[in-house]
């Protein structure tokens, strides 16, 4: 299966209309698991799915905005949900020359979606096996609980009827902000942690481009490499 660089070639290629909601809300979840690995590109937070998807890489809210896009496109109910947790998730995964940019906290989104009449809430999409792997063998290592993008404990497989988290766990939300339609406004918000010095992530990436990006990257791929 070739890769994909739009929201509706993956809907044409991937979804089976014969095959039930929950099979084809799978099919998206690993597509995007595996082909969209953990990472940052240049529009950060304001990566559009189909730019997440062409750049091959992206963090939790990009990954949970294209998520939800495909969940959208296949006809359920989904929602990009907002919750303030401590940076901690990410340290090592980021150059220290970088994590100290932000502040101690982050604002990290997953995906409500609703399938067969239940909802799950899930971003077992966002770290990619190879990460995940490398991730938990530096934790055990380390006897560290939490680093490198995951914590003890990351599960990225999805059953399309449980939760299921890599990243986010309910023990370590701070702040719930709900469900988010309207990006912008939200990253214009008080609630919106991802700033430095009043500075957006967003627009401090863009400025920076990919080159900016590709030291974090690079750094994200020696974990999988470990």
């Amino acid at each position: 299966m070739g890769k994909f660089q739009s929201v509706k070639e993956v809907l044409e290629n991937l979804v089976d209309q014969s095959a039930p909601e929950r099979e084809n809300a799978i099919a998206l979840h690993d597509y995007v698991r595996d082909n969209v690995k953990f990472g940052f590109n240049k529009y950060f937070d304001a990566s559009t799915p189909d730019y997440t998807l062409t750049f091959g890489q992206g963090h939790c809210n990009p990954k949970s905005r294209l998520m939800v896009a495909l969940f959208r496109g296949l006809g359920l109910e989904a929602h990009q949900r907002f919750v303030v947790i401590p940076k901690g998730r990410l340290r090592d995964s980021i150059p220290s020359s970088q994590f100290w940019i932000s502040g101690p906290q982050v604002s990290h989104s997953y995906v409500d979606v609703k399938i067969h009449g239940e909802w799950c809430e899930i971003d077992s999409f966002i770290v990619d096996p190879p990460l995940l792997k490398g991730a938990l063998s530096k934790l055990a290592k380390e006897n560290r609980t939490s680093g490198y993008g995951a914590r003890l404990g990351s599960v990225n497989s999805w059953d399309g009827k449980s939760n299921a988290f890599s990243q986010f766990s309910p023990s370590m939300m701070l702040e719930d902000h709900g469900r988010v339609d309207d990006l912008e406004t939200f990253f214009h918000s008080k609630s919106y942690r991802n700033v430095f010095l009043g500075i957006r992530f967003n627009t401090m990436f863009k400025f920076m481009g990919e080159f900016g990006v590709a030291p974090t990257n690079q750094n994200i791929e020696s974990i999988r490499l470990y």
